[in-house]
């Protein structure tokens, strides 16, 4: 049903200034003011105009108190004056202003009254101050806490956009230049429509023009002005690192409090941002550090196992050359077995070396899986194992499942050689019939394909199993006699594991001896027989 035009007008018609909450508040106290004092002259004979001052002066601080602005509590500072003046002063209910004295005592309430009433409007205001100071303090902090729990790139923006969604609209942010099509882009409680409108090319090009000159531009202000959108930069000591925009796309444009929550909140992420970079650059430059040392360390430990087969190999040849005829058939065996023992270990630590030329700089192989039989590997790894050391007896033990494992065939066997023949080496039980077997173990670990290789010799020393697989702190640990160094090998071990997704590590059982343990990932390769 239709409303008449005479209700429709009169529901459109806006109170007047009288009725309104302020007016009513002041004729309210006012009146009651009014109408308390008449009572206490009425009942107190000593109530004298000094006392109905002090009580109109109070009404005017609470009529400031409860209203807003200046107006009230001039206006209430004049009415309380016309009113002592018309129902306290003689002659009664009448205005009279020349009488002696009265000029000076209205004109000083008035001044107190006007006084005191600004007084307390200042003093709500600075209140108020100090509340939306209180409020964007918080706020601050809630930005920095979120930007300082982001770690990487994508967190901050993350963050940016969930602070965003505080100002209740559609918000966008470009995590570099506009301009660039590989930039990334995210937003933030858009519509389909809204979102259109967002990534739209106009509006891709008013945030390029911000990322480029620095400045904000957009719906309200003077650059951009065909845009939807107020685009603020990120802008950091060497420049603009990202651009976020908020749309306005009902003709709206930022108040002062958006612009400055905006303004904080680009100052926080441009020192996230800052931040990260910094963070990046010093892990950039610990790990150069690191690989420097690697290289080092891995040069130290060429040389020094390097220098004993070749200084033995030297002195065998030349024990052979000048001594032609004069040594005996089994000195001259002997000297002919130590070159050829001390040129096949050369072989195996060129091996390892062409291992080292697939680890890169920072220290991961660079691998080729495929899916694998890993008691093909075993296989291959013992079968030159058994060429090389005859007389080691080895317990190979293999699981029932025909168990496929992702990796690098050729790293993987060079790492169980190591690990073996390290065993064989430095476990300190002499090879031969009588001599304690070196397992080598393969199971199924949940997930993961777990190689054993465990001796029943001395063990590796406690102090050592912290930095075994570093590699370059083992040379203190050798004997001043021993000619053969594990450190390399064991470190290259770890690289090549570490590379395939796995972990390497090492334990002194209880039964004696050392175990060593590699695991590789099976990831989606399945196993037959499941």
């Amino acid at each position: 049903m239709q409303r008449p035009n005479w209700l429709r007008r009169l529901s459109q018609l806006s109170a007047p200034r009288w009725l309104r909450p302020d007016a009513v508040k002041t004729l309210a106290i006012l009146l009651a003011t009014t109408l308390s004092c008449i009572v206490l002259a009425a009942v107190i004979s000593s109530f004298d105009t000094v006392c109905l001052i002090v009580i109109y002066i109070l009404a005017v601080v609470l009529i400031s108190r409860f209203t807003n602005g200046y107006f009230w509590g001039i206006a209430a500072s004049v009415a309380g004056v016309v009113a002592v003046n018309f129902f306290f002063t003689y002659p009664y209910s009448a205005l009279d202003f020349t009488r002696a004295g009265y000029p000076f005592t209205f004109a000083s309430m008035l001044l107190v009254s006007v006084m005191t009433s600004a007084m307390t409007v200042q003093i709500k205001q600075q209140a108020r101050q100090s509340e939306e100071r209180e409020r964007h303090t918080r706020e601050l902090y809630s930005i920095s806490s979120r930007f300082l729990a982001a770690r990487g790139g994508q967190q901050i923006a993350q963050a940016a956009l969930d602070c965003l969604a505080g100002l209740s609209r559609p918000g966008i942010l470009y995590g570099g230049n506009p301009a660039q099509e590989d930039c990334p882009v995210w937003t933030r409680g858009a519509s389909s429509g809204q979102e259109l409108v967002l990534r739209s090319s106009g509006e891709r090009f008013a945030a390029g023009w911000v990322f480029a000159h620095g400045r904000p531009a957009g719906a309200g202000t003077e650059e951009c002005t065909r845009s939807a959108v107020f685009y603020q930069p990120v802008c950091a000591a060497d420049g603009v690192l990202a651009v976020i925009g908020l749309l306005y796309d009902d003709g709206g444009r930022p108040d002062a409090e958006q612009l400055g929550f905006l303004d904080s909140l680009a100052s926080q992420m441009a020192l996230a941002l800052e931040r990260q970079r910094l963070s990046e650059e010093q892990n950039a430059i610990l790990m150069e550090s690191e690989r420097e040392k690697m290289r080092s360390n891995l040069l130290r430990a060429i040389s020094h196992d390097l220098r004993t087969p070749l200084t033995s190999i030297l002195g065998a040849s030349d024990a052979i050359l000048e001594s032609s005829g004069q040594i005996d058939r089994e000195t001259h065996d002997k000297l002919v077995g130590d070159i050829r023992e001390d040129s096949q270990w050369l072989i195996r630590m060129v091996e390892n070396l062409l291992s080292v030329t697939r680890i890169s700089a920072g220290g991961t192989a660079t691998v080729r899986k495929a899916p694998e039989a890993a008691e093909e590997i075993v296989a291959e790894a013992v079968g030159r194992i058994k060429v090389r050391y005859p007389g080691q007896p080895l317990d190979v033990r293999v699981p029932d499942e025909f168990l496929l494992v992702p990796m690098d065939a050729t790293l993987i066997e060079q790492v169980l050689i190591n690990l073996v023949e390290n065993a064989i080496l430095h476990s300190g039980i002499p090879m031969g019939a009588g001599a304690p077997p070196i397992n080598v173990h393969i199971t199924r670990r949940g997930g993961d394909a777990l190689f054993e290789v465990r001796d029943y010799g001395k063990g590796v020393p406690a102090g050592m199993i912290p930095r075994l697989f570093e590699g370059y702190d083992l040379q203190q640990a050798r004997s001043s006699d021993s000619s053969r160094g594990m450190g390399i090998g064991l470190s290259i071990c770890s690289s090549i594991v570490r590379a395939h997704g796995g972990e390497i590590s090492v334990e002194n059982p209880p039964g004696g001896g050392a175990t060593f343990r590699f695991t590789l990932p099976i990831d989606e390769v399945k196993t037959i027989g499941q």
